[in-house]
Formats: C-alpha cells, sequence, structure tokens
C-alpha cells in the first residue's frame, strides 16, 4: 500500500463524549504493519479515557488483519494477528530473556500513548502484532489478550510461590477478568475454584464456567490462592482475610485507590504472599493459544456481545451500565 488512506476512528472528548473523524493515514512506517481492525473488545480501563477524554485513538484488546506493511516488515497480507499492548524495546535485558511486559525502557501502550483499534486500521510494530494459529477464530483470539493472557500470567505467578498445587482457589469479582481467571484456573487444573461477586448475574456466569458460587466470604482462612478482579476496598479486605496461611493474595484489580494490608493482628500473623502482575511476557504466548484452545469458546459465548464501530457511544452506555459484560466491537468483514 502506497499514499495516504482514509482512516475512520473514535475520539474520546472527555465526559463520555465520542465523535469519530476521518483522517488521512500516510503509508505505514518502517517496521510497521497495518491492521484491519476485525475485532477490538472495550475493557473496563477504557472506562477512565471515556470521561478524560484521550489524544490517541483508544481500544487496546485488539484482533486484526495485515492489510500493509511499512519498509523492513515481514509479515504477509493477510496475516491474521492480535496486537501486543505494550511497545516493548527488544534490546534491554528483560526483552532478551523474554519478559517483555518488564521492558525497561517501556514508553508506550497501544491504545494509551499511540492510537488503538477503535477505528478501521490501526498500524502497530510489527514485534507487536503476534499471528493467530489457523484454527483459532479471531474472536477467540482477542480473549488472549486481556482476559486470557493476563489472568494466566497472574496465575502462573502466584501458583509460583506455592510448594504442590493449590487445592482452593478463590475469584473476587466476575468481570471480564474474573472470568477469564476462572476459566484459566480450570483449564490450568487447579481442583476446586470458587467465585464471589455481589452481583447474581455475573456470579451465574462464573457458575457457567464451572467455579462453586459463594456469597459469604465471612470466615477466615479457606484458600490457598485468592484473586482479588475488581479493584474494590471490600473485595481486597475479603481476598486478604480468607487466604490461608502460607497462600497468595493475587492482586489483578485496578483502581484509582492506595493496595493496603490491615494493620490486625491476624493480619500480622500470616505467613502468606502478595503478588501484583502486569499483562504477559512473549515467552507465555505460545501456552496461552493452549489455553484459548481449551477455554476460548466457553468465554467469548459467556461475555461477548458483537457491535459495530458507529455503535461505540451506545456500546459504552451499556458497558457502563452494566448491561453488557464484553461488547467486542467488530468489523464488517467479522459481524
Amino acid at each position: 500500500m502506497t499514499g495516504t488512506i482514509t482512516r475512520r476512528s473514535a475520539r474520546f472528548r472527555g465526559d463520555a463524549v465520542i465523535d469519530f473523524t476521518d483522517d488521512d493515514l500516510p503509508a505505514p512506517a518502517a517496521g510497521e504493519v497495518r491492521l484491519r481492525v476485525d475485532v477490538c473488545a472495550l475493557c473496563g480501563s477504557d472506562k477512565r479515557l471515556l470521561a478524560s477524554g484521550s489524544p490517541v485513538v483508544p481500544g487496546h484488546e485488539i484482533a486484526g488483519t495485515v492489510v500493509a506493511t511499512g519498509e523492513g516488515a515481514q509479515l504477509p497480507t493477510g496475516t491474521r494477528c492480535i496486537v501486543y499492548i505494550p511497545v516493548f524495546c527488544g534490546g534491554c535485558d528483560q526483552c532478551r530473556r523474554g519478559r517483555t511486559n518488564r521492558c525497561l525502557q517501556l514508553r508506550e501502550l497501544i491504545g494509551w500513548q499511540r492510537d488503538g483499534g477503535f477505528a478501521d486500521v490501526v498500524d502497530v510494530p510489527e514485534r507487536c502484532a503476534l499471528p493467530v494459529p489457523d484454527d483459532i477464530p479471531q474472536d477467540v483470539a482477542v480473549l488472549g489478550l486481556d482476559t486470557v493472557g493476563t489472568a494466566a500470567h497472574g496465575l502462573r505467578l502466584a501458583l509460583r510461590t506455592q510448594d504442590e498445587q493449590p487445592r482452593r482457589l478463590l475469584v473476587v469479582g466476575c468481570g471480564p477478568l474474573g472470568l477469564g481467571v476462572v476459566a484459566v484456573a480450570r483449564a490450568l487444573g487447579i481442583e476446586s475454584v470458587d467465585a464471589f461477586d455481589p452481583h447474581p448475574g455475573r456470579l451465574a456466569l462464573a457458575g457457567r464456567l464451572g467455579a462453586g458460587t459463594r456469597v459469604d466470604l465471612d470466615p477466615e482462612n479457606q484458600y490457598d490462592v485468592t484473586v482479588e478482579v475488581s479493584g474494590a476496598a471490600p473485595a481486597r479486605d475479603a481476598a486478604q482475610r480468607v487466604v490461608v496461611p502460607g497462600g497468595a493474595v493475587l492482586a489483578l484489580g485496578e483502581s484509582n485507590e492506595p493496595y493496603t494490608m490491615p494493620a490486625t493482628p491476624r493480619w500480622r500473623r500470616t505467613d502468606c504472599f502478595t503478588v501484583r502482575s502486569f499483562y504477559f511476557p512473549l515467552a507465555e504466548v505460545e501456552g496461552n493459544w493452549d489455553l484459548l484452545r481449551r477455554c476460548g469458546p466457553d468465554l467469548r459465548d459467556v461475555l461477548a456481545h458483537p457491535l459495530t464501530l458507529p455503535e461505540l457511544a451506545r456500546a459504552f452506555d451499556r458497558f457502563v451500565a452494566g448491561d453488557l459484560l464484553k461488547p467486542y466491537i467488530v468489523s464488517g468483514a467479522s459481524a
């Protein structure tokens, strides 16, 4: 592809205002590929940009197809990819060891500091375009990013703290990431996976994915691993309270509130690990494809609701209201 094309993209102006622009886009830069956006899923973190506005096109859970390449890029046109959002350097010590999510030179996240996927096309560094296996459809592959990739990486870190496979694991918060944790924990063979959420409908979805459903988290010392996914202070308190001595609390939930540990005698006397993780490294991608083959289709069927780019504002209205759990913005080719 040479010359310019016109790209249709969403702009977040702040205060929940979304409008659309048609922008001239030059040929892809050297080392970059242009993707037709097949799927861009909404994420809870996008709500922050909806409120504050964004100088770039948001959208960071992207599956697309290569339609053009810049100088030096080798991916063939037609390659289906998911987009790895950390624009890692590839040369630092962490990157050379395959720990690209810990890049020491990380300055940009796609959809946050550079244009993302709420558009009909997006340009990304070729190293951030991860080819999708032929047997995994795009609407499942996109779950390999935040929903399964982040969940699996966090669980792998937490499980490393334990001398043996946990017998009991609890997920606190059954949004998309929490449901991803449920599905991945079961795929990893954890014997008993329970879930808690104050929203009965979301708790029922965890049950559909095979979790036991809990409505009472008052007793202490119940679970070998607890995974807090909401970021809410009461959920964090519950996750810390019910972990057994020697267990692990995995903090995946995000909020603007500081993460605190209770200054109680019980907590001070509890031998345990607190684990925080960010995204996943490229070294885990092959393992994540295997997890997606096992749990991805069921997760998609529980979570996804497809809409088109012109419906983005309505999708966010319903997403913020809690009517939709995981809206997918899909292209005409994927609808």
